[in-house]
């Protein structure tokens, strides 16, 4: 059976791999610190960082995720109940399992007497898992009956949990799984069909009929547990020796056993994992609260697809200012256009320029991760690979000695962002070569920039250089200078 994700439209993709480069960048942007002081429950907050770590590179994966988010944010109580169905939902298996380890806890028994025993127990265990694999399902549907949902993603849950609902053969199962309500082997008879070789010993068997014991009437199992081929043979077993009629019954209970627990288990792993999934868009709404407490904007934006290469968004603002206590009043936003090849943002210290670069960089995972923006609107292609380099960010070197150490440490950082380079990639570089002779810093930078167009790759370059505006000035550059937060030409 399929299986149904809430985070990717297709869930097969191989989106969900990890990107090493977009787990520096997130660090680098302290988007874990914002995400960290927005978020109450830590367990979602890192889910949901873990997340942005796996470079969706689709439009449609962006637009997926954005259209549940704002089916949860019109239908809180949507998420919430869904989340109390899936935490038990989402441990049904292993706890399952762990009850069948429980019931060989001593090994396998001595006789046949007791191996019967333990084997209907275990069958036991698997007809409840069945019974509460198809329960569940009855019980999301009813779920999704009390509110309007319109996304792809939660229609298609909906749906699919009517389907199973409505399903001949889950309503089959489920009958099936009915009978075995009782604790103890002792509380039915069951008609068993045997396969003889050549020595008339029986090779292989079936459950045939079952019926509660001490009562008339054979109850026949449905045809999905029915074998296709005929068995040649069927002998009465009835009055042979206790031992072998243990024997044949537990091989062919064992059998049944396997069946409930592969059916079951088939269907229970179509919204295996929708917990976890679950926790991003809490995490989400947690943030979209901190927003809106703070007194700030935010807007869902368009996400395009790589070859448009745009990126455009008005009024963005860093969300991380908001953790230090600041608010709509004090948190100047900006805009950002990147038409051109890049931006270089110069200005003095503390007056915003890093702020800015968090700024965009943070918005731009969040679209592509099909997230809001702290923005008043948004127009971002997707980026191929999303590429960090935050001089603040390493190691301090304060002894004038370590300066060229530290220079030579941002030399070999940015051979390797250049090395991975693909195109349509956007790269955030703050303060690099800063420690170095000025000139010097200034000729080594322009030569990395001037080669970023040449392979469609866009970039913001935060500097104090002042020979990058003069004689290293990169070809196609736009320059903005950071006063007192705002962002003007230069």
């Amino acid at each position: 059976m399929k299986k149904v994700s809430l985070l990717y439209r297709d869930s097969d993709t191989k989106e969900n791999l990890p990107a090493r480069e977009l787990s520096e960048a997130i660090y680098n942007l302290n988007i874990d610190r914002m995400v960290e002081s927005a978020c109450k429950n830590k367990t979602c907050a890192q889910y949901f960082l873990s997340v942005l770590g796996r470079n969706a590179k689709s439009e449609k994966t962006a637009v997926y995720r954005r259209e549940i988010l704002k089916d949860f944010l019109k239908n809180p109580g949507l998420l919430s109940e869904l989340m109390q169905v899936f935490r038990s939902y989402d441990n049904l298996q292993s706890e399952t399992e762990e009850m069948t380890k429980e019931v060989f806890r001593y090994g396998m028994p001595a006789n046949e007497t007791g191996m019967l025993d333990c084997i209907y127990e275990q069958l036991y265990i698997n007809a409840h898992f069945a019974r509460n694999v198809i329960a569940y399902f009855s019980e999301i549907e009813g779920v999704f009956a009390r509110y309007e949902v319109k996304s792809e993603g939660l229609t298609g849950m909906k749906n699919f949990c009517i389907s199973v609902k409505e399903s001949k053969c889950i309503d089959e199962i489920e009958k099936a799984a009915e009978r075995f309500k009782s604790e103890s082997v002792e509380s039915y008879s069951f008609t068993v069909k045997c396969q003889l070789d050549k020595t008339m010993s029986a090779s292989k068997s079936v459950i045939a009929d079952i019926a509660e014991a001490g009562k008339g009437g054979k109850k026949k199992l449905f045809a999905v547990f029915k074998k296709k081929e005929a068995l040649p043979t069927e002998v009465d077993i009835g009055n042979s020796a206790v031992d072998s009629v243990c024997k044949t019954t537990v091989s062919a209970l064992s059998e049944l056993s396997s069946l409930f627990s592969d059916i079951a288990g088939g269907i229970y792993s179509a919204f295996f994992g929708i917990g976890k999934e679950l926790s991003f868009y809490f995490s989400a709404i947690e943030i979209a609260s901190y927003l809106e407490k703070g007194g700030m904007n935010y807007c869902f934006p368009t996400v395009l697809e790589k070859e448009e290469d745009i990126l455009y968004a008005s009024s963005v603002y860093d969300i991380l200012l908001l953790t230090e206590g600041k608010n709509k009043k004090t948190i100047v936003t900006n805009s950002v256009d990147i038409s051109g090849s890049g931006l270089m943002i110069t200005g003095d210290n503390n007056c915003g320029k890093t702020s800015f670069l968090r700024a965009v960089g943070t918005a731009v995972i969040f679209a592509q991760s099909g997230l809001f923006v702290a923005a008043d609107d948004m127009t971002v292609s997707i980026r191929e690979g999303i590429f960090t380099h935050f001089s603040s960010a390493e190691k301090d070197f304060s002894d004038a000695n370590n300066v060229a150490g530290r220079f030579e440490s941002e030399v070999i950082d940015i051979a390797k962002i250049v090395d991975n380079l693909t195109p349509y990639s956007l790269v955030l570089l703050n303060e690099t070569f800063q420690t170095t002779a000025y000139r010097e810093g200034a000729e080594g930078m322009k030569e990395i920039l001037d080669i970023l167009p040449e392979i469609k790759v866009k970039y913001i370059f935060v500097t104090h250089i002042k020979a990058m505006l003069t004689d290293f000035k990169p070809v196609g550059v736009n320059v903005l200078k950071a006063e007192k937060y705002n962002l003007v030409r230069f």
